[in-house]
């Protein structure tokens, strides 16, 4: 009997102590982009991106020779096309940082 209540004041302090160190789902914050950052990202970045898109569809097919023999046809189509655009059409208006 003794063991059990020692057992389960143990385990009420570890969820105790593992309960002090989760934080809210909600904590995080987040801004409303600048008119200069929307600005920066429909001028400049937007068109560069899918820019990339275009440049890495063709390294893309220029690089099958390669990749389909080694098997990493996946990760060349993933880093190569499907990355930049989801970076070009995904992403919010404005938010310069990289989802990946």
């Amino acid at each position: 009997m003794r063991f059990m209540k020692r057992l389960i004041s143990v385990w009420i302090g570890i969820l105790f102590l593992v309960s002090l160190s989760v934080t809210p789902l909600s904590a995080g914050e987040t801004k409303e982009p600048s008119p200069d950052e929307v600005a920066a990202d429909l001028l400049f970045i937007r068109p560069l991106a899918f820019s990339s898109i275009i440049v890495g569809a063709g390294i893309f097919v220029v690089s099958l020779p390669f990749t389909l023999p080694t098997g990493n046809l996946s990760l060349a189509g993933r880093k190569l096309v499907i990355e930049p655009w989801k970076y070009t059409f995904s992403k919010p208006l404005g938010h310069l940082e990289s989802p990946f």
